[in-house]
This record gives C-alpha cells, sequence and structure tokens, in this order.
C-alpha cells in the first residue's frame, strides 16, 4: 500500500508529531510505502527519498501577504498535484495541515479520487485559534461554527486583527466545506469525538483510536530503580498547562520534604518561578528546562509519580502513557481526555481542575501510601502493554485504510 502522510511540521514539537513519526514507522516496518509531505524548516529530522516540502509560511504585520495563503496556499495544492501525478497513491493520511497548507489540499486529493484519513490532534476543526481555550479559560463560544466569538474575544494571541484572521480563515473552509472530503475522521479521545459530532460533524465519520506507544519503548527493566524525593512534570510551559495549580498545591501538601521538578520550555517559565517565589517555596521547586528523551527517561524512572494538572480539554497527552511505561502513577486534572487515561482509584488519581486544594489532597495520598502508588503505576503499566501498543492500533488503522479503499474501488 502506497499512503501519503501529511503533517506541517517535519521534527518533534510536541505530541502530535510523535505520534507522526511512530505512525511512519510502523507502517513502513509493516511493508507500506510511506511518502511524506510536509513543511521546510531548519528543525527537519534527517531527510530520505520519500519528502516533500512546501515552504515554511510566517505570519507578520511585514508580510501581510502570507495571510491570503492560509486560505488557498498555491505552492501546496501545486506540490500535491505533482506527487500524485509521479505516485500512485491509495489513501492519504492527513495530521495538522492548518495554515502552512490552506484546507484546500484536501479537494486536490478528493479531486483524484485518493480516500483520505485525518486524525484530529487538536480543536482546530471547531476553535479558530485550536484550543476551545483563551485567556479566560476554556471557552466554547464558538460551538456549532459561530466563529465570530473568536475575533471578539480576541482568541488568537489576546488581538483582533490575528483573530480576525483565524476567524475568516474558519468560516472560509466552512464555506467551502473543505473538511467534508475527508472520509474518516479519528479521535484519539472519546472527548474529542463527542466535541465533534455536538458540533455538527458526522458521526459516521468519526472513529474512536487512540494513540500508541510502541512495544519496543515499553520498558521491562525499571523495577530495580529507586524513587527520589520528588515528584514530577514534564511538558510545555504554557498557561493551559495549569502549573501554577501544582505549584500553589505543593506548598499545601503535609510532608513539606517533597520537592517538585518542572522538566520542559515555555513562555510561562518567568511568571512560575515568580509564583514560587512569593509563596516561598522556590528552594522545593526545580526548573529544569529542556531535556533530551535520554534524560528525561531518567529523571521519569526516579520520580515518585507525575503530574499532569491542565486546565484546558487536553485531547490524548502522550505524557501520561509516558509515565506509564515507567510504571509511574498519574495524578490528572479531571477534564477533556486527561479522565481517559487516568483511571481513578486504578492508575492514578483525578483532580477538579485548577483546585489546588483538591490536588494537594491527592498528592498527600500518593505520598502516603507507596504501596498503592506502585500498584497504580504497574497498572498504568498493563494498560499500554496490553491495549495500546503498535500491533492493536496498525491492525484497526489497516482494516479502515482497507475499507476504504474498497469503497473508493467501487466508486470507480
Amino acid at each position: 500500500m502506497k499512503i501519503l502522510l501529511i503533517n506541517k511540521f517535519y521534527y518533534l514539537k510536541g505530541g502530535s508529531e510523535k505520534h507522526f513519526f511512530e505512525l511512519k514507522n510502523v507502517l513502513e516496518e509493516n511493508g507500506h510505502e510511506v511518502i511524506v509531505f510536509s513543511v521546510q524548516n531548519k528543525n527537519n529530522i534527517e531527510l530520505g527519498k520519500k519528502e516533500y516540502f512546501i515552504s515554511e509560511l510566517k505570519m507578520s504585520l511585514g508580510n501581510f501577504l502570507n495571510g491570503f495563503k492560509l486560505f488557498y496556499n498555491p505552492q501546496a495544492v501545486g506540490k500535491l498535484e505533482n506527487i500524485i501525478l509521479n505516485n500512485q497513491i491509495d489513501i492519504a493520511h492527513i495530521h495538522n495541515i492548518s495554515h502552512h497548507f490552506s484546507p484546500a489540499i484536501l479537494k486536490t486529493l478528493k479531486k483524484h479520487k485518493i480516500p483520505i484519513v485525518m486524525t484530529v490532534h487538536d480543536y482546530k476543526l471547531i476553535c479558530p485559534n485550536y484550543k476551545l481555550f483563551n485567556d479566560n479559560g476554556v471557552c466554547e463560544k464558538c460551538q456549532g461554527g459561530n466563529f465570530y466569538q473568536c475575533t471578539l474575544n480576541k482568541c488568537v494571541k489576546n488581538s483582533y486583527l490575528g483573530s480576525l484572521v483565524m476567524t475568516l480563515e474558519a468560516y472560509w473552509a466552512k464555506w467551502k466545506k473543505y473538511y467534508d472530503y475527508i472520509d474518516v475522521f479519528i479521535a484519539p479521545s472519546r472527548f474529542v469525538q463527542t466535541k465533534l459530532a455536538v458540533n455538527g460533524f458526522n458521526k459516521s465519520k468519526i472513529k474512536y483510536l487512540p494513540n500508541f506507544l510502541k512495544r519496543s519503548e515499553i520498558k521491562k527493566d525499571i523495577d530495580e530503580i529507586e524513587d527520589e524525593n520528588y515528584i514530577l512534570f514534564f511538558g510545555r510551559l504554557s498557561r493551559e498547562k495549569g502549573l501554577d495549580t501544582l505549584i500553589k498545591a505543593l506548598a499545601k501538601i503535609e510532608n513539606q520534604e517533597v520537592k517538585l521538578k518542572i522538566a520542559g520550555e515555555g513562555d510561562e517559565l518567568e511568571k512560575l518561578k515568580k509564583i514560587a517565589q512569593e509563596i516561598d517555596i522556590n528552594e522545593r521547586v526545580e526548573f529544569m528546562g529542556y531535556k533530551s528523551k535520554q534524560a528525561l527517561e531518567k529523571i521519569i524512572k526516579k520520580s515518585k509519580f507525575v503530574v499532569t494538572p491542565s486546565i484546558w480539554y487536553e485531547n490524548a497527552p502522550y505524557s501520561i502513557l509516558e509515565s506509564y511505561l515507567y510504571k509511574k502513577a498519574v495524578i490528572g486534572s479531571e477534564i477533556g481526555g486527561i479522565k481517559e487515561l487516568v483511571v481513578n482509584g486504578k492508575t492514578g488519581l483525578t483532580f477538579e481542575a485548577g483546585n489546588d486544594v483538591d490536588l494537594a489532597k491527592k498528592i498527600d495520598v500518593l505520598l502516603s501510601n507507596a504501596d498503592k502508588t506502585k500498584l497504580m503505576g504497574e497498572n498504568g503499566f498493563e494498560m499500554v502493554n496490553n491495549n495500546l501498543d503498535e500491533k492493536n492500533y496498525y491492525n484497526k488503522l489497516i482494516s479502515l485504510y482497507e475499507r476504504l479503499i474498497k469503497i473508493d474501488i467501487d466508486k470507480k
């Protein structure tokens, strides 16, 4: 099978790209030919011979003409035409395409009668700023296609102009019915599946298929590692991640000897440092910055457990699955797709998003019962090992591919 994978980033920017690259590897390991269509960037990983790229689209007031390419990118459409004409593509699997490619490429794929699958990694289809979240917190005012709310609430970078451009783009895609060309939407969480359906997407087109981790990543040699006296957060340091809640909770727990390590980068760093200093726990909070995969593995292994304190609708965060790889229990906020991965009382504990008092109580529970915490981590490991490995994912995905290709052949 010849599969076209499309994603705007070809480097490990976040969980979406982790999934993209692991999917590419799994498909190739099973004998399929994978062709990649992406965007030029200095951070791109080492290239092979089956990648095609368009120029990076940079938006600024000084380069306003690029804004028109959000609606229709002629380079992306032209390059895609060449890819299709020079390769007998069986199916296209798209991931994140907004802005750099423009959704106009969907019409090109359908013109050539190529089945289209889209993995929905964020909320761009129903929210112009991707997140269902703005400076005031969770926001669903655009529900049902009321995208003008994005402009009224300055949801994109707190800017009327930026929000207006994204609002117009959303209305343009809706008017052109670009997303109607997609045959199947893959939802990595039940939460996303429901949100798409509530916002008018055809329920029969939305398939739930949770993310996977490759079995080769599942660790077998972790039982001998002793925990050190810290809890851990790893990920992006941005407002929606709820790290202020976690830092405030640390000040309220009974065991004042326990430390918090925060691994990652982001624009909230200085604000978070200031919070820790103001409540006089800065000596117990270590901001570790960016860590390589190998370094992060060691940090996770030695933690007591991991906390995911997000205050937005996380889809299916890899940080939780990766914690389970090392048999670490997870405390997660009860919001979005997190509560699907953190099974309360079995693989970890959940707390009310944004509630530092509730979070402090849950941290105390795990700190005071090492045996229970260890069992939760083991349960998380088994969940990944038995249900969320690449074999299960591949079998379900390839079955979906084959069904769509057969339907397409029958139509021809």
